[in-house]
């Protein structure tokens, strides 16, 4: 009974760290990175063991290393009869340690070898569930890669079939306008026919060798080939890939048809630029009108999220509190408040959306609106949070999710119960002058579709003793030399040296700091934070 248990803690430690780094794998970009972050996680559940991961592409025989331990020379102490198919997670003992084989879901086999450190003074068992666990969850972060690369791969797709589309229209609305009377073309056509006294002219529009479109001078002119006519000149320009040909045919004079001078063709020539001019200053005026379109959108986000922010924060009696938020664009993916709830609690809310701009205000905008329904309902914390989490994936696309730490706070005893969904540790100064980090929770919210098993934590904040809420726009601020405000002032620090300050001042003096040690580089993310003391 003592093993099970035993077996069964180190099974939920397991659990729970795989938690806690679940907000690491989602952030890496390629296999290698996976790989190394994944053995890291691997390393702090078994820290006495070498770890090796592999690779075999589906339709390969060759495993091919991802991450190498430090122990060389793997034939001769692995078992000789380990390669076959791989068709489902199977952990198999030998002498040397445990490997573990999966099949993952693009068909590549996966194989995690854990061998043993004879020096290590920690010889406790490799737990199969555990292995297995962590087999499922390569498995997961895997599938998350490869999603996001498949999403990279579409919207880049995506984006070259709009600037396409756009083009073609663009085009089509320069031909329906240049179709109504052939302007400007045709005007330019008619005062080089009449300035050069040319009996006919024609404008042909052509896209490769094929004719577009044609205008001629006069209406239905009849004209003669190059071949039979006595004098021709002509000029061109290229436009949105089109050539744009002017012809003119047959001066005419007093003695009849005779050649066009040196005068004529520079007549011809400076029309035709005036019309590619006159092209290229509407399809800048067009580009014009879509940009200001698109700021005025965002003005309008930008005041709906105005909207959504709190002005100003309830008063809460024995309490100080105060918020900043300061987006790094015109709309920001930041959001908090201070919601008072019926039975004389509030909820303490910080989030933060994957990317910026208007998808992250409207995906900002939805949790606004749920979270406010769920907390009216007064369902449990952990409840309402697994519903957020749910709502969040159906009304976002999979590279969006968002980070929250959601909190009741209980005023009269200073009970505070908190669900952190993958958000930065949130700070709780105590009276003692130590910090107490506020994790516990889950992955972040709209991440998986999973139902997963977040958790909540109690805390009882006394007289004196303070909580900061806050994005990683605060930690992760960076100078003109990259480097993280993290590094020149790590926030517990400077939440304990200036813990006498009131809420406001506490606040206004971390942004000055923060613009202090950035300097003229630009704000690259949202700022906000929340700062609540008990009086």
């Amino acid at each position: 009974m003592q093993v099970q248990e035993i077996s069964r803690d180190r099974l939920c430690m397991h659990i729970d760290l795989l938690q806690k780094a679940s907000r690491r794998l989602t952030r890496v970009l390629t296999l290698k990175d996976l790989g190394a972050q994944f053995a890291l996680i691997v390393r702090e559940m078994f820290p006495s063991i070498d770890v090796h991961l592999f690779l075999r592409p589906d339709g390969s025989v060759w495993w091919q290393p991802l991450v190498n331990g430090r122990m060389p020379e793997l034939d001769r102490i692995l078992p000789s009869d380990i390669d076959g198919e791989v068709t489902e997670c199977v952990v198999r003992e030998f002498p040397a340690g445990t490997m573990v084989t999966h099949q993952l879901v693009d068909g590549a086999g996966f194989r995690l070898l854990c061998l043993r450190d004879p020096s290590a003074a920690d010889d406790a068992p490799l737990d199969p569930a555990s292995l297995r666990l962590l087999a499922y969850f390569f498995d997961t972060s895997y599938q998350e890669l490869l999603t996001r690369k498949r999403v990279k791969d579409l919207v880049f797709s995506l984006n070259q079939r709009v600037l396409q589309l756009n083009r073609l229209i663009d085009t089509g609305i320069e031909v329906s306008k240049l179709g109504q009377g052939g302007f400007p073309q045709r005007l330019a056509l008619e005062r080089a026919a009449a300035l050069t006294n040319a009996s006919a002219g024609r404008v042909r529009v052509m896209r490769g060798a094929a004719v577009r479109e044609e205008t001629r001078f006069p209406e239905g002119a009849e004209i003669v080939p190059s071949s039979v006519t006595r004098s021709r000149i002509e000029t061109d320009f290229e436009f949105e890939g089109e050539t744009y040909l002017f012809e003119l045919f047959d001066k005419e004079s007093r003695e009849g048809v005779v050649q066009f001078e040196a005068i004529d063709h520079l007549l011809l020539d400076a029309l035709a630029r005036h019309v590619q001019a006159s092209l290229e200053n509407r399809y800048l005026h067009r580009q014009a009108l879509e940009k200001q379109r698109m700021e005025q959108d965002l003005l309008v986000a930008a005041s709906i999220q105005e909207k959504i922010l709190p002005v100003s924060l309830p008063e809460i009696p024995g309490y100080d509190i105060a918020g900043i938020n300061i987006p790094s664009k015109s709309v920001g993916g930041d959001y908090y408040d201070c919601i008072p709830l019926a039975d004389g609690r509030c909820a303490l809310v910080m989030a933060d959306v994957a990317g910026k701009g208007i998808p992250a205000a409207l995906l900002v905008s939805s949790l606004h609106a749920y979270l406010g329904a769920y907390l009216e309902s007064g369902m449990p914390i952990v409840d309402l949070v697994r519903r957020l989490n749910q709502v969040i994936y159906n009304a976002s696309t999979d590279d969006k999710f968002i980070t929250g730490f959601i909190a009741i706070l209980s005023p009269e005893t200073g009970t505070i119960e908190s669900v952190n969904a993958g958000h930065n540790p949130v700070y709780c100064m105590r009276a003692d002058g130590s910090v107490q980090e506020l994790n516990a929770g889950g992955i972040a919210l709209g991440m998986l579709e999973r139902d997963f098993p977040y958790q909540s934590e109690v805390t009882v904040i006394g007289a004196g003793e303070g909580v900061l809420l806050y994005t990683d726009g605060i930690p992760e601020a960076a100078d003109e030399k990259m480097r993280l405000y993290e590094s020149h002032a790590p926030l517990k620090e400077y939440l304990l040296r200036h813990r006498d300050l009131t809420a406001r001042q506490f606040l206004t003096g971390l942004i000055s700091d923060i613009r202090s040690f950035t300097g003229e580089a630009p704000q690259n993310d949202d700022i906000t934070a929340l700062y609540l003391i008990r009086s």
